[in-house]
């Protein structure tokens, strides 16, 4: 065990022995230096390293408070105790005040040894006192070094709503000082305070708040998108000392999604536009079909009948009627190619006529009997939605029959308001909705997925509901106005 160090002012050897003897009677294990001049006690101080320092209180050649005053300036830490023969009251007051540990009568030295371990005990406590001070103020540099370090404005607030403390990227985001911003509301500084208030209260509710959508002002005015993060600071007995709250900018997040969807809206409109020119495209060679190759077919079929007439005399009656039954196939099949392009009946007789017309030729053609039932009088669509939505229904039926195994399939046209309901329905395997992206590469066309983004374009829903082996049921809901007729009658009002 290591032994004490003591340093004793002391110009009798006598007493110098008498507190010795009483310290080690003490128990207490020690190795000393006596000392007695100025220039000793000084040397003794820096070479000898003293644990203690027991001084006389006055000496020929030196005094004890000179002696404390040097210690002090010195070796700070030491614990300092007058031993003296003779020392009012008033004097161990002041010597204490000085920085004295304690003092000691010689008459009464029997209080020495309790005094020195006293005075080491309370150094000790000391030393340990000052040390968790400094790790404390290493700590709190630490975290202040990393909450000024945060790009993150970082704020913390009191129980009743009040700004304790802020990071320096709260004074840049809010315009104003931390000065100015300590003791202010929390809530004060967001374009939305209630909004935010409702935020500082979840967190008392919730324990914590994540990407709470928010936007501060500024002082200049100017406003800035954030996602807020809070949660409750805690002691040790498990009380609320404050909320400590994070603001994420979210401003290039934001310009990002903002161009995102202006592309997408961008690319859904040349989409559109394309569907559109298609159906144009369509349209115009329907006509085209009609007017010039189908009237030529027909005029072709009139003059082939007159020579089938005139054929029969010399024996050519057979070869001509084959010619006339060819050509009436190919007028068949030019009919049939134009109504698969742009059937007619949807622009003449409108779009409800058209679907029952559809759900006829799919009968005829592949064997699935479709029902059609409809409100009575739908009313009228504009041309384009009525030629998405006749694209639509027409697609999902040729997936039934692709696809579904049915027997059997039904579409329902209903009014509501301002928009139109269709459902489709069949009684086939059905298919994992979640799958949607295979199911519509597999069904070609336009594709489950194609059908729900042109819907969604003209501000309609798609619906599916379908299981294995449940059948399918899909609902398309559409307005009747297509988006530049809404606009249109929104200028002019």
């Amino acid at each position: 065990m290591k032994k004490l160090r003591i340093l004793i002012l002391e110009d009798s050897a006598a007493d110098a022995e008498l507190a010795m003897d009483e310290l080690q009677e003490a128990g207490i294990a020690f190795v000393s230096e006596i000392v007695e001049r100025r220039d000793a006690f000084i040397k003794a101080l820096e070479e000898f390293s003293p644990d203690i320092i027991l001084s006389d209180y006055s000496l020929p050649s030196f005094d004890g408070l000179s002696a404390l005053e040097i210690a002090r300036a010195k070796s700070p830490d030491t614990p300092f105790i007058f031993v003296s023969g003779a020392m009012g009251e008033e004097t161990a007051i002041e010597f204490l005040q000085k920085g004295a540990t304690d003092y000691v009568l010689k008459n009464r030295l029997s209080r020495l040894g309790p005094a020195v371990s006293r005075a080491l005990h309370e150094a000790e406590a000391k030393k340990e006192r000052r040390r968790a001070e400094e790790e404390l103020r290493e700590a709190s540099f630490y975290a202040r070094s990393l909450i000024e370090a945060s790009i993150d404005p970082l704020v913390t607030i009191d129980a009743g709503g009040r700004i304790a403390d802020v990071n320096q990227a709260t004074e840049t985001i809010t315009g104003f000082s931390r000065e100015q911003l300590i003791g202010s509301s929390f809530p004060d500084y967001f374009t939305e305070p209630e909004k935010a208030q409702k935020a500082y209260e979840e967190v008392f509710s919730k324990g914590f708040v994540r990407d709470y959508p928010l936007e501060i002002w500024h002082a200049s005015g100017r406003t800035t998108p954030v996602h807020y993060n809070a949660s409750l600071v805690r002691n040790e007995a498990g009380d609320v000392k404050c909320v400590f709250a994070a603001a994420r900018d979210i401003t290039e997040r934001v310009s990002a999604e903002k161009r995102i969807l202006a592309n997408n809206e961008l690319l859904r409109q040349l989409t559109w536009e394309l569907v559109m020119a298609e159906e144009r495209e369509r349209r115009n060679i329907a006509v085209d079909l009609h007017d010039n190759i189908g009237q030529t077919l027909a005029i072709t079929k009139m003059k082939v009948e007159f020579l089938l007439e005139q054929s029969a005399r010399c024996g050519l009656g057979d070869s001509v009627a084959e010619i006339r039954d060819m050509m009436e196939q190919s007028i068949r099949q030019t009919r049939s190619l134009m109504k698969d392009i742009s059937p007619s009946v949807l622009y003449e007789l409108g779009f409800a006529e058209a679907v029952e017309w559809l759900g006829e030729q799919i009968s005829s053609q592949h064997g699935l009997r479709v029902v059609v039932k409809k409100d009575a009088k739908i009313p009228a669509i504009d041309e384009e939605v009525q030629i998405l939505l006749f694209r639509a229904v027409r697609e999902l039926l040729l997936n039934i029959v692709k696809h579904a195994g049915a027997k059997r399939a039904s579409i329902l046209l209903q009014k509501s308001g301002g928009s139109i309901k269709i459902t489709v329905q069949d009684d086939g395997t059905g298919f994992d909705a979640s799958a949607i992206d295979r199911a519509s590469k597999r069904g070609g066309g336009f594709g489950l997925l194609s059908i729900r983004e042109r819907i969604s374009y003209i501000g309609g829903r798609f619906e599916i509901g379908t299981g294995k082996g449940q059948g399918a049921c899909i609902c398309l809901s559409a307005p009747r106005k297509s988006r530049k007729q809404t606009l249109r009658e929104g200028k002019k009002k």
